[in-house]
C-alpha cells in the first residue's frame, strides 16, 4: 500500500487527464547515500492519444505541450512533493517520446511509511494486455498482482509495455508541424 499514493503521482502525473497513453513506460526512483532523497525519472515512448476524436487528439496534444514548456505543470509537480529538474519532450525511432527527471528531498513525503528497513510493496491494478518487468519480483497471488522489493533497496524500476499499442493519433506528426513553427 505504500506505493499507492507514488502510483497516484507517477502514474502519469506529467500527463493529466489520462487520455494520453505510451507503448512503454518506465519508472526508475533512486535513493541518494543518506536513504532519504534521491530521483525520480519517467520515460514514456511513443506517447499518443486514446481518443479517437480528432479533436478531442488536438486537445490533448495542446496539453502535452503545455506540460513540457508550462509553468503550472511545474507547479504541480512540488505540491506532490517532486522538483522537475528536466523535461523533454522529442522525436525517437520515429515516435513522440517524454522524458522527466524530478528530485525530491524526503521519501517518505511520495511513499508515506517507506522504511529502508523493510521490504517494498508495489501493488498494481489492470495490467491485462501489459508486459510488467522490474529489478524487484512480481509476485502474482489468486487476489492480487504486486512487485516486492527487499528492504535497503536503493534503486527501484518498473517497465510496463503494452503487448498490443495501437496508436489512434499521430502526435509524431503534431509535434514535428509544432517544432517548425
Amino acid at each position: 500500500m505504500r506505493w499507492f499514493r507514488l502510483v497516484c503521482v507517477v502514474s502519469f502525473l506529467m500527463v493529466c487527464s489520462g487520455c494520453l497513453v505510451s507503448e512503454v513506460t518506465e519508472y526508475k526512483l533512486a535513493l541518494n547515500a543518506d536513504g532519504k532523497s534521491g530521483t525520480f525519472t519517467t520515460v514514456m515512448r511513443h506517447v499518443e492519444s486514446d481518443s479517437p476524436d480528432t479533436s478531442a487528439q488536438r486537445k490533448d496534444f495542446s496539453t502535452l505541450i503545455e506540460n513540457w514548456k508550462g509553468d503550472r505543470y511545474l507547479l504541480e509537480q512540488m505540491d506532490k512533493n517532486l522538483y522537475v529538474k528536466e523535461r523533454k519532450l522529442f522525436m525517437e525511432k520515429g515516435k513522440l517520446a517524454w522524458r522527466e527527471s524530478s528530485i525530491f528531498s524526503d521519501v517518505t513525503k511520495l511513499i508515506p511509511g517507506f522504511s529502508a528497513d523493510s521490504s517494498v510493496r508495489f501493488p498494481l491494478t489492470d495490467t491485462s494486455g501489459l508486459k510488467i518487468t522490474t529489478n524487484g519480483k512480481l509476485i502474482v497471488t489468486r487476489d492480487s498482482i504486486f512487485i516486492l522489493w527487499p528492504p535497503h533497496t536503493r534503486t527501484f524500476e518498473m517497465k510496463s509495455a503494452n503487448r498490443n499499442f495501437t496508436a489512434t493519433s499521430n502526435f509524431a506528426r503534431l509535434f514535428q508541424a509544432y517544432a517548425r513553427k
